[in-house]
């Protein structure tokens, strides 16, 4: 047993969920202990004023099952008419109570279906007006049941409907992100991937939204590779357009360019919307602005604004505002009214274009003033953007550059503070940037910080005598350089004429064995005979076939021996001028400064000239002989050149009369040795790494061609694979066809087979009775004659 009251006055009504019977009806006191009640205002759904207070008692065991089903069937059905009584209800409240009498209508046919579909876009809608962003919450809690009876495809939009929905009523941020973690735990319960897959891409645009950066990109991770592997491009562009903005908003920009590449790739396989083109282009200008490169940042803004203003889309006009951006950045204010006044830009006029046409005019005068006054006009269109916010900085630099250039521009010597008057800044901020402006070489001039003063010089003209000079030795340098490696080259050659390695193509043909044991022979004859030259060719043979096991024979050493004889002709010469030198150079420096001592000291020069030549033969001679042979004998070369530099050394300390500044200069001396070297071997590793670079940077983009013709081909290949499967499928139900028609056939074969075999069984018995018959006269004509 139930006890309530209704009273009808004006007021807002509340809902009773004590009762099932009754809950859609706003109420808003209740009897007390059965027996007490309480007049209050009440608003119904089919009730008119003036209604008497009364006490009513419902059997709830025998009333209720009938009401509610009377509810929904007959007074309110899942039809047309319940949505038209919804349109026409006086406030939104009624609308909505009524939606959702017919959103509880128990019927599952396909015309009641679409009507509740109907009332769920309508019902969701009017919650948004009210913005009732909870119970849109809840709604999609309670409509569970009914995503059993609908497509998945249905399910999903009305889900993301809603969603969609709920982001349109401002301040429910956070509630968005709860809502969409909730239909991720509910789909991966229901098993529905590809719903599960777009809310999570949601969720992580939201969590980007909310500063989340860590949970979204975690997020965004795990969900490109399942949707790689599902190969959705369509939802792929989405979310590497989404990695893109995130890891833009984190300031990793070699990976926001990859993750907008990415999208453009797989933009390009497929067809897709305007809008989303227009949003990788702004994303792509975006990117090239950060770089600085204005120019292509404009165009990309233009194709996104022209994408934008066909859809009436709201970015557009950040489009256009960036686009006035960038010709600011690229010094041509002077376009940014052109642009404002054009038949697209007039449909945009507003604060925005305001903003950065006072930002453009501030520029173009180049009025520090007249920026800031910008600034603060338009805070909100200048400062709270992100985009914007970031390049206000440098065009702040930039504008202060240009003021200080204008201002010390007549002047040779002036005070920092006069300056600082002009410009109406504070000093130091004055002189630290005037001081990184000299730094950044934007004008010659010096800081005298005791006086307080800015002295500025004159522009010297560069001469161009001296680049010219260094670049004629540097190509000298060169010019020598390759002069020294032909010369090589053609010692070389002579040598391998002299030798006849020639000759060696013609032995190629013979065994091994035999080839090495003639030419053991040979050297072992020639070797006994105390023979030079004529084992020449024998030898040559034997060393270019590299036989492993005769480079320890005697005979080998016996060959390397001859082919560095003029090496060590040189050497035993440098050796003896070397030891003779050190012998001097030890006596000269006990000597008085005097004539004795200068004839020392120029024999000493003599023959370090001397022992120069004898390097450069012995060089030279070394990388003429082969190359394991050439390795152990440049080894010795090293250190012939480490103690020819002593001894330079020990000369010019000895020809220095301050023994003090012999040693500085033999100090600074070992520091540039060491300095050339270590630069020149950087510049060769920096060399290898450029071609290294280079080389893979065309392995790259022969990998990226090879993937682009495998996309390609794969495409293709999904098409005849698609005709194909038509053509099973097609074959497949002409094979069910063939089939009943076989059923059918057996059917009558069978049915022909018993009417044969009855056939057979007549016929025979037929036989046989005239055979009985037949014996049977013939006994009777027998009996009686």
């Amino acid at each position: 047993m139930v006890l309530f009251a209704i009273a009808e006055l004006n007021g807002s009504p509340k809902k009773i969920e004590s009762n099932p019977i009754i809950k859609h009806i706003p109420f808003t006191q209740k009897l007390d202990n059965f027996g007490m009640w309480q007049p209050g205002p009440f608003t119904g759904s089919g009730l008119g004023p003036g209604l008497i207070i009364a006490r009513i008692t419902i059997n709830l065991s025998t009333y209720a099952p009938r009401t509610l089903s009377t509810m929904s069937t007959s007074h309110l059905p899942a039809t047309t008419d319940s949505i038209a009584q919804a349109l026409e209800a006086k406030n939104p409240s009624e609308a909505i109570s009524i939606y959702y009498i017919i959103l509880e209508n128990p019927s599952s046919s396909p015309e009641s279906l679409r009507i509740k579909e109907q009332a769920i876009t309508n019902l969701s809608d009017l919650l948004r007006q009210e913005n009732r962003a909870e119970e849109l919450r809840s709604l999609l809690t309670q409509l569970r049941p009914f995503f059993a009876l609908i497509p998945k495809a249905k399910t999903a939009k009305i889900v993301r409907g809603i969603i969609d929905t709920v982001a349109k009523i401002p301040g429910t941020s956070d509630l968005q992100i709860s809502l969409c973690k909730e239909m991720v735990l509910w789909t991966r319960a229901e098993k529905r991937t590809f719903l599960r897959q777009r809310v999570e891409a949601r969720l992580a645009a939201l969590l980007m939204e909310n500063k989340e950066y860590s949970e979204a990109l975690n997020l965004l991770s795990g969900l490109i590779k399942e949707v790689r592997r599902l190969d959705d491009k369509l939802l792929l562009v989405d979310i590497d357009l989404l990695e893109s903005k995130l890891h833009f908003s984190l300031r990793n920009l070699p990976k926001a360019k990859a993750a907008l590449t990415a999208a453009r790739t797989a933009a390009n396989a497929i067809y897709v919307p305007p809008a989303q083109q227009g949003t990788i282009d702004l994303q792509s200008g975006i990117l090239h602005a950060e770089e600085k490169d204005y120019k292509t940042a404009y165009s990309y803004f233009f194709e996104a604004f022209e994408a934008f203003n066909a859809l009436e889309d709201p970015r557009a006009v950040f489009s256009l505002k960036y686009m006035l951006l960038c010709k600011i950045m690229v010094s041509q204010a002077d376009d940014v009214a052109g642009i404002i006044s054009s038949k697209a830009g007039l449909q945009y006029v507003g604060p925005e274009l305001d903003a950065m046409k006072a930002v453009a005019d501030a520029h173009a005068k180049r009025s520090l003033k007249l920026f800031e006054t910008a600034l603060r006009d338009f805070k909100a269109q200048l400062e709270e953007d992100p985009i914007v916010h970031r390049h206000l900085s440098s065009l702040y630099d930039t504008l202060l550059e240009q003021n200080l250039c204008r201002l010390i521009e007549p002047f040779s010597r002036v005070e920092i503070a006069h300056i600082a008057d002009l410009i109406e800044l504070p000093i130091d901020h004055v002189e630290k940037k005037l001081s990184q402006m000299i730094l950044d070489k934007k004008f010659a001039g010096t800081l005298d910080q005791g006086a307080g003063c800015l002295v500025i010089f004159e522009d010297l003209k560069t001469d161009a005598i001296y680049p010219a000079t260094l670049e004629t030795i540097s190509n000298i340098g060169k010019v020598v350089d390759s002069l020294y490696v032909r010369k090589g080259k053609f010692l070389y050659q002579q040598k391998v004429n002299y030798w006849g390695i020639e000759e060696l193509r013609l032995e190629q043909a013979k065994p091994l064995r035999s080839c090495y044991k003639y030419l053991l022979v040979n050297m072992d004859s020639h070797s006994r005979q105390g023979g030079n030259g004529h084992v020449s060719i024998s030898m040559t043979k034997l060393i270019v076939l590299k036989c492993p096991s005769l480079l320890r024979s005697k005979s080998e050493q016996f060959f390397c021996k001859i082919m560095s004889e003029v090496f060590e002709g040189y050497e035993r010469q440098y050796c003896e001028l070397s030891a003779n030198l050190s012998r001097k150079c030890n006596s000269t420096s006990l000597l008085p400064d005097g004539v004795e001592k200068n004839a020392k000291v120029n024999e000493i020069k003599s023959g370090l000239d001397d022992c120069d030549v004898l390097i450069r033969k012995m060089d030279l001679e070394a990388r003429s002989l082969q190359p394991n042979v050439k390795a152990m004998l440049l080894a010795k070369l090293r250190e012939y050149k480490s103690d020819l530099n002593k001894l330079k050394r020990e000369f010019k300390r000895i020809t220095s009369g301050d023994v003090n500044q012999a040693s500085r200069v033999e100090l600074l001396e070992a520091g540039m040795a060491d300095v050339h070297s270590v630069s020149a071997d950087q510049r060769e590793r920096m060399t290898m790494s450029v071609e290294r670079l280079n080389q893979s940077g065309d392995r790259i983009k022969e990998s990226r061609r090879t993937m682009l013709e495998t996309e390609e081909l794969g495409v293709s290949i999904l098409e005849d694979l698609h005709q194909q499967r038509q053509t099973l499928l097609h074959a497949h139900n002409k094979l069910h066809g063939v089939d009943d028609a076989i059923d059918k056939s057996k059917k009558v074969l069978t049915s022909m087979l018993r009417r044969m075999t009855r056939n057979k069984w007549i016929v025979g018995s037929v036989i046989a009775a005239l055979v009985v018959a037949i014996i049977f006269i013939i006994l009777f004509k027998i009996s009686h004659h």
